[in-house]
């Protein structure tokens, strides 16, 4: 008998399996850990500002965000960011910087292996 999924947003299932399945096949803990986060409640995910983006991410690096990136707070450099949900505010400062935004999907595309790719939240 299989164990029941507590999340009922098909989407989110396939996704947490696609980054279960990345990390398996590469051998990247980086896709584990983000699965297991997106695992929890969602009141546990984090939620970070591009104001926590622009203090604690290296200028041109890759962000991942587990959750959702809120749009308080200036961008100052160019990030490629990847993350669940963005609001919009956020996506258009980003992109006003020069950034790219990314789905998690087209991440674990373009970087398989995980490599350099920062964690925020």
């Amino acid at each position: 008998m299989s164990n029941p999924t507590s999340k009922t947003n098909l989407h989110l299932v396939d996704l947490i399996g696609d980054l279960k399945t990345q990390s398996r096949d590469t051998g990247a803990a980086l896709w584990r850990d983000v699965a297991q986060r997106l695992s929890k409640s969602r009141s546990n995910w984090a939620q970070p500002n591009l104001s926590r983006l622009s203090r604690h991410a290296p200028e041109g690096a890759t962000v991942l965000v587990p959750g959702k990136l809120l749009g308080a707070g200036e961008v100052s450099a160019k990030h490629d960011v990847a993350a669940y949900s963005i609001s919009a505010g956020a996506r258009e400062k980003i992109e006003a910087a020069g950034g790219r935004v990314l789905s998690l999907n087209e991440l674990m595309n373009e970087n398989p292996s995980g490599s350099g790719v920062y964690i925020l939240g």
